[in-house]
């Protein structure tokens, strides 16, 4: 009897073309699945454009476009590249903006905050006072706090590789308005991440789960024990909205994930 395969390389982001490394990893996949489907297995091969979060909403900006046309435009671009290279995802290429996403990241938030894993907490924030809007980290510019180069990120410096909050930069500024932004408090949802320490613990060290040396990687992270993970940003943001709340989103990393179940499912169902 044939095994049933599930292969899902990554999803590449829909903030520009698709370059080697995308191409590297995605033909090598399709080889893989060619050789299982030779062997008589049966195999379900997915993937799709991850279509939302800061950058994508920067650069639109930039463009004068909406998020949704840029990130479609990109999708389409990257449809095109994995043709050219005779890389053919079942049902074709997906994206994580979809309905069925959308549906599948509110159904697990509510079930993580019927076990009583989610906890609303009072959040300082930078906020540009011209935008009127808070800032996600990826819209404040300034000072590393840790080596001084100028002009980084507001959650990490790409010339010391130092990682800290916005608020920790040196003459931050707005990257919309060029604003100084001020701090302001709002409520944000985070997932107690904590409460699955020994289960990922006890799985990714169980003999056959994963590869030695992700385990060994994965231990790594671990050592430190896991933190709350904040998965709201306020809008606008390019996202989904969460279930309840007026003008909270679902962080890019919370419903980006889970793009690989609704691409499954829309596979699945043909469509």
């Amino acid at each position: 009897m044939a095994k049933r395969y599930l292969v899902t390389p990554a999803l590449p982001y829909a903030n520009g073309p698709i370059h080697i490394g995308h191409l590297v990893e995605h033909v090598q996949v399709d080889v893989f699945v060619r050789a299982l489907r030779m062997a008589g297995e049966d195999v379900l091969f997915v993937c799709g454009a991850d279509a939302h979060g800061t950058p994508i909403e920067l650069n639109a900006a930039k463009e004068g476009v909406t998020p949704e046309v840029f990130s479609q435009r990109w999708h389409d671009a990257h449809a095109k590249s994995f043709d050219r290279f005779g890389v053919h995802f079942d049902s074709g290429y997906g994206t994580t903006h979809t309905p069925e996403n959308e549906k599948h990241a509110g159904r697990i938030f509510e079930a993580l905050k019927a076990r009583g894993d989610v906890e609303v907490r009072s959040v300082e924030q930078l906020f540009d006072p011209e935008a009127k809007r808070f800032l996600p980290d990826r819209m404040v510019r300034g000072t590393c706090p840790k080596c001084g180069a100028e002009d980084q990120y507001g959650d990490s410096c790409e010339a010391c590789g130092a990682t800290y909050s916005p608020s920790d930069l040196k003459s931050p500024k707005s990257a919309i308005s060029g604003a100084t932004p001020v701090l302001k408090s709002s409520d944000h949802s985070f997932v107690k991440l904590g409460r699955y320490q020994d289960m990922l613990e006890e799985f990714t060290q169980r003999s056959g789960a994963v590869p030695s040396e992700i385990g060994q990687y994965i231990a790594s992270w671990l050592e430190g024990g896991l933190k709350d993970w904040d998965v709201s940003r306020d809008g606008p943001y390019f996202g989904f909205k969460i279930p309840g709340e007026d003008d909270k989103y679902f962080y890019v990393w919370m419903d980006a994930p889970i793009g690989y179940i609704s691409l499954t499912e829309r596979a699945l169902s043909g469509s």
